[in-house]
């Protein structure tokens, strides 16, 4: 029904790894790099503003699913060798 999906299957810990990169990389945009700018209060590179609260948030919700994928998918495999 999804043949794409073995394929992603097959590459599961590449995918991960690689996507796990691209979280840290937001880490620093979203999250240190704006503390360490000289933006005044009120523009919107400021640490208070709400696009950056809104980009804080849209990456912590990330984090979760990614970590929540890695846990599901290794528990999943875990689980599937145990009962083997």
């Amino acid at each position: 029904m999804a043949p794409w999906l073995t394929e992603i299957g097959r590459h599961k810990t590449t995918i991960f790894v690689v996507v796990g990169g691209q979280l840290l990389l937001n880490y620093w945009l979203a999250v240190v790099r704006p503390r360490q700018s000289a933006c005044s209060p009120g523009e919107v590179c400021s640490v208070d503003s709400p696009a950056m609260r809104v980009n804080r948030l849209i990456f912590w919700v990330s984090v979760g699913v990614y970590t929540g994928a890695v846990v599901v998918t290794y528990a999943a495999l875990w689980w599937d060798r145990m009962q083997s």
